[in-house]
This record gives C-alpha cells, structure tokens and sequence, in this order.
C-alpha cells in the first residue's frame, strides 16, 4: 500500500476532474531528480571525501515550498531513506515529493519536474534554481520509461559553463537535442576525460550513447562517494497540493496525451 491509499484531500484545484487510483502511463521504475551542490565545492583529486552531514528537515521544508510545481504543502510525512522512495504507480502518488539537504547537497525527488521534450517542466524549474542560486552547481536528470525511455540531462555551473542532452533511448543522434561543451564542463570542475569515463561518462562514445547522468554525477562530486553517496541518507516527504504548472506537468508527461 503506498502513501496515497491512506492519505486524503485536494491535491490541485481541479482533482474532482481525475480518478485519484488512475494508472499512470509510465510503470517502470525511473528517475526525476533536481540536484543543487553549494560551495565549498569538493576538490576532485580527494579519493575519500568526508561522509555526507545529517538531513535538515527544517530547510528541506524551505526548499520544497519553494518548488515551482508546489503551491503548498498539505502534509510532512516521517523521514525515510532514498532507497525506500516508491515510484508512482497511481495518479494519487504524483502527490508527493521528497527532499534531502546534506550540508552543500540538496536533492529533490519529483514527480513533476518529468520531461519529455514537448513538456520542459525540468528546464523551467532549473532555470528558476538558477535565477535563485547562482552559486550553486545544478544538475538535473530525467529517465522515463515508456517502453522506451526519454533520458535529459542538464549540468548548470556558477562559473558558466552548461550542458543539455536529452532524447530517446531508440534514436539516434539526429533525434536528440544538445547544447553546451562537455568537456567545458568537465574542465571546470577539474576532472580529466580518463577519470570520467572511469565514472561512466565517456567522451568517446557517440553524444546519443553518453552516460549524460555520470556528468551530473561528476559535477556534484557524487562519484567518490559509496553508491552514489546518497541511497541510504534520510530524506524529508512531504504531500502537497500542486501549482497550476505542476498540475499541467503531471498531466503531460505521466498520463496518455487526448
């Protein structure tokens, strides 16, 4: 049973219009995360960085009622870590959102900032963190399963450089949209091209089948922590009633288009 079947009330302005126990259109498992790194940023040639702090539940409140995609929080659920977070089986699920803040790191896990090239509910909520923190690295990612899946990538750094990947899993490079220099990126946070493809990311490979989440996960230092630094940290979840955005979001990307 997920949270949804045991908590109730309006999620958005028009939810008497949708069936909350409707199905959503992608039932794999996948990933939408928004990821801001403060400084001091971590020193690449460190092997073994110091383990991420404690959770801060007070500032995950801040960050999620900041969310463009969220017009109020209705309810904060207990702790949990990343690892038990569920993916969305019903319409109903769309109504949660998780948050980690550990020290520099925070991590939003939503929903409704899916894309898929038509809807660019990441794109818009990134250039809002942007707007909001322009010293913060920010990194967001996106992998939707519908049989085939629709991967994005965006690598945003204080000192400039930027990067977008995003397309299907099936096209090939004429059917993906990029934009920005890799290696800019990966010369700005003082990692070398042999380490990166170590990680994952190689530059080698042809843009269409780049690992573009290992950018990310370079950018935020995550690499050299045990998986992924984060799988087992503690995060905030909160249920919210969606903004008009978020609610246009959901319905775009997690529900069959009319």
């Amino acid at each position: 049973m997920s949270d949804a079947d045991v908590h109730g009330g309006p999620v958005h302005d028009d939810e008497a219009e949708h069936d909350p126990d409707e199905e959503v259109q992608l039932r794999r498992h996948g990933e939408v995360t928004l990821t801001l790194l403060f400084p001091p940023f971590p020193d690449p040639d460190v092997t073994e960085p110091e383990p991420l702090p404690a959770h801060d539940p007070v500032r995950a409140r801040r960050v999620v009622e900041e969310l463009g995609t969220v017009a109020e929080v209705l309810e904060q659920l207990p702790e949990r870590p990343v690892a038990d977070l569920a993916w969305p089986e019903v319409r109903a699920d769309l109504d949660f959102v998780a948050v980690g803040c550990w020290g520099g790191v925070v991590m939003v896990f939503e929903p409704a900032l899916g894309s898929d090239l038509l809807r660019e509910a990441m794109t818009a909520e990134v250039a809002r963190q942007r707007a909001r923190h322009p010293e913060a690295r920010i990194v967001g990612s996106v992998a939707l399963d519908y049989g085939n899946c629709y991967l994005e990538e965006q690598v945003l750094l204080p000192s400039g450089p930027e990067v977008f990947a995003g397309g299907w899993d099936c096209d090939d490079e004429d059917g993906w949209t990029f934009a920005g220099d890799p290696q800019e990126v990966l010369r700005a946070i003082g990692v070398d091209r042999e380490t990166a493809a170590e990680v994952g990311f190689d530059l080698d490979d042809a843009p269409c089948e780049r690992a573009w989440s290992d950018l990310g996960v370079l950018a935020l230092g995550l690499h050299r922590r045990p998986a992924g630094g984060v799988e087992e940290r503690h995060v905030s979840y909160f249920r919210v009633r969606r903004s008009q955005r978020g609610a246009a979001n959901l319905a775009d990307v997690w529900f069959a288009r009319s």
